[in-house]
């Protein structure tokens, strides 16, 4: 069993920006993915804790 790595919005757009500066994802952009259901997250009270690799999975097309 792996822990999926969770991160806040703004630790995800770190992250992303880290591999690629130029990036156009947003943090809006990750909030509506998470609202729509696209990629897993939790709510927790007022943070969203994204699930990074689900997230970067959503952007390669692989996501079943």
């Amino acid at each position: 069993m792996t822990i999926p790595r969770m991160r806040t919005i703004t630790e995800t757009i770190a992250e992303i920006k880290a591999i690629d500066p130029m990036t156009a994802v947003t943090p809006n952009c990750i909030r509506t993915l998470c609202k729509n259901g696209k990629i897993r997250c939790v709510f927790t009270g007022k943070k969203l804790l994204v699930d990074l690799d689900d997230l970067f999975k959503y952007f390669s097309g692989s996501q079943g």
